[in-house]
């Protein structure tokens, strides 16, 4: 933890709330989320949000091209200092959101990650949507956000369960302390592994559209949801034996990708 603190303090950096800050500061566990992502020399890296650093050094002492984005441009002075000498990185200062990633789609990238809570969403949406071609990624996300991807319980399956699972397989590879973080966060984090599958072959923004809709009164039930999307909710949820009483975190991924399907036809 010292060498970050030692980087924030040579340059009286003070986290801001509206971004989320919350850096990593345990270089082992900065290396063990690197030795999960089994990275090779030649693989290209996305970081969304660089930090003080501490994750990006472990990276590029794996590969041999990092791109690693960063909004706070107060970090700047910081971040040029400790990898002056290191050509291996390039730091850009934008906004991961605000970017045009497809760009970087036949590079294949892997992702690796210590994203903010309250963006989270949006950026796994821009992964899957902007770079299709991406090989895996390994996201640092608080635990509740990342209860939420795997679904293990119905009250965390949501329509962010149903984009992971229909984009990636996902499970979780590390547990991680808040105190490994400046400042702690409230709850301890989970890296999250995505593979890609590529099992299914629809519209993905037309059916993560259908997919939010469907969850949108969720304590109403799936055939109340459905109404809204097809003329008659009972003949499709009686083709696909789905029961009309039930309600949207009683489904499966596979359900909503027949269900897409269905209502497309219709």
């Amino acid at each position: 933890m010292a060498k970050t603190s030692y980087w924030l303090k040579k340059y009286e950096i003070k986290l801001k709330k509206r971004f989320g800050q919350n850096f990593l500061a345990e270089d082992t566990i900065a290396k063990r989320i690197v030795e999960e992502a089994n990275i090779k020399k030649d693989d290209f890296i996305i970081e969304i949000g660089t930090g003080a650093g501490t994750l990006s050094e472990e990276i590029i002492s794996k590969t041999n091209s990092l791109v690693s984005f960063e909004i706070d441009k107060t970090l700047k002075d910081l971040l040029e200092d400790r990898f002056s000498d290191e050509e291996k990185i390039e730091i850009v200062f934008e906004d991961f959101l605000s970017v045009d990633i497809s760009k970087y789609d036949d590079k294949k990238p892997i992702y690796i990650a210590n994203i903010p809570y309250n963006i989270s969403s949006p950026i796994l949406e821009k992964i899957f949507l902007e770079t299709p071609n991406f090989q895996r990624a390994y996201l640092m996300v608080q635990k509740e956000f990342g209860e939420r991807i795997l679904g293990m319980d119905k009250k965390d399956f949501s329509p962010l369960t149903v984009f992971s699972q229909y984009f990636c397989d996902v499970k979780s590879v590390l547990e991680i302390p808040k105190g490994a973080f400046i400042p702690n966060p409230k709850i301890d984090s989970l890296v999250i592994e995505f593979k890609p599958h590529k099992k299914y072959d629809l519209d993905s923004k037309d059916f993560m559209r259908f997919v939010k809709t469907c969850f949108s009164m969720r304590r109403k039930t799936i055939k109340n949801n459905l109404k809204r999307l097809t003329k008659d909710p009972d003949s499709v949820l009686s083709e696909l034996n789905i029961n009309p009483k039930n309600r949207p975190e009683d489904l499966t991924v596979e359900n909503y990708v027949e269900l897409y399907k269905k209502t497309r036809e219709s």
